[in-house]
C-alpha cells in the first residue's frame, strides 16, 4: 500500500450537523475518490496517489467510516450522496469528477442522481445498480454484517483508522441495516446526464451479467459500433483481469484507466493500410 501524506485535511458539515472527514492530494482539476464499505481512507492509496500526481484529489470517510462519526438516524445512500456535494460545497468546488468504490461507488452514483451539475464525469468502481446484481453469497455476507462482528474486526486495518471506537458496534449495525435493504436504480440511473465510466474486475462480486445490463443502461453493448467512424456509447467499460471485488483497489490498474479515461475517453478507431 502507498504511503501518502495530504496536502491538507479537515471536516465539512453536512446535514444533521455531521461532520465529514477529507484529505486533499495533490494539485488540478478535482476529483473525489471513496472508498468500499467499512474501509478508512488510506485503503485508496493505490488510486488517489497515482492520480494525485496531475489532479487535485479529494479523499471522503463517508458516514461512519475512518474519521467521520455517526448520525442519529440510519445510514442511507441518498444522503451519502448528499454529504459528498456537501464536503465539494465547502471547498467552494463547483464541478468535479466523482469516483467511488463499491459502499463509495454507490454514494458516488447518488451524488450523480441528486447534484448531476456538480459531476463532470461519473466513475463506478465495483458496485451494481441494483442488489440482486451481486451473487447470492455475496448478498448472504451483506446481510450478516452487524455489532457481533465488532470484537474480532478490531484486530484489522479497518479499526486502525477509527475514529470513533465507542461507535464502532453502531457502525456495523447500521450497515448491515444499509446492506440488507433491497434497491434498484435502473431508472434513476438510466437518466444520468454525465460521461460515465464503469470498472470491475473480471472475478468481481457482481455478476457479469449485471455488468452487461449496467452498461447497457448507457446504450453500450447493444449494438455493433460500425468499422469506420464507429457510434461509441456515452459510457465507458473496463474489466480488468485477476483481480476480485476485494483486492481490486489495490492494483495500479485502477487508477490507470480512470487517468486514461478522463484524459482521452475514446480512442481513435484503427485504419488498416490496404
Amino acid at each position: 500500500m502507498r504511503e501518502l501524506e495530504p496536502a491538507s485535511s479537515g471536516y465539512a458539515e453536512a446535514a444533521e450537523g455531521l461532520h465529514l472527514h477529507y484529505e486533499i492530494y495533490g494539485e488540478g482539476e478535482p476529483i473525489v475518490v471513496l472508498a468500499g464499505g467499512l474501509m478508512p481512507i488510506r485503503t485508496t492509496a493505490q488510486i488517489t496517489g497515482p492520480l494525485a500526481e496531475r489532479r487535485q484529489v479529494i479523499a471522503i470517510d463517508l458516514e461512519g467510516h475512518g474519521r467521520t462519526g455517526l448520525r442519529d438516524t440510519p445510514m442511507s445512500h441518498e444522503r451519502n450522496g448528499d454529504d459528498v456535494a456537501a464536503v465539494l460545497r465547502h471547498l467552494s468546488i463547483a464541478r468535479a469528477d466523482v469516483a467511488g468504490y463499491s459502499h463509495g461507488g454507490d454514494a458516488a452514483i447518488w451524488m450523480a442522481i441528486q447534484h448531476p451539475e456538480m459531476v463532470r464525469n461519473l466513475i463506478v468502481i465495483a458496485t451494481g445498480f441494483a442488489r440482486d446484481g451481486w451473487y447470492l453469497e455475496t448478498q448472504e455476507g451483506m446481510s450478516a454484517v452487524g455489532a457481533s462482528l465488532a470484537e474480532p474486526m478490531r484486530a484489522t486495518p479497518i479499526f486502525e483508522d477509527y475514529g470513533h471506537p465507542d461507535q464502532f458496534p453502531l457502525f456495523l449495525d447500521r450497515m448491515g441495516e444499509l446492506m440488507r435493504k433491497d434497491w434498484d436504480w435502473r431508472e434513476d440511473v438510466r437518466a444520468l446526464p454525465m460521461p460515465v465510466l464503469l470498472i470491475f474486475a473480471d472475478h468481481d462480486s457482481v455478476s457479469m451479467q449485471h455488468i452487461a445490463e449496467f452498461f447497457a443502461l448507457f446504450g453500450g453493448g447493444i449494438r455493433e459500433p460500425g468499422w469506420i467512424d464507429p457510434q461509441f456509447s456515452r459510457a465507458r467499460l473496463a474489466i480488468i483481469p485477476g483481480y476480485s471485488h476485494y483486492n481490486l483497489g489495490q492494483g495500479p490498474e485502477v487508477a490507470q484507466v480512470i487517468e486514461s479515461f478522463l484524459t482521452q475517453p475514446t480512442s481513435p478507431a484503427t485504419q488498416f493500410a490496404p
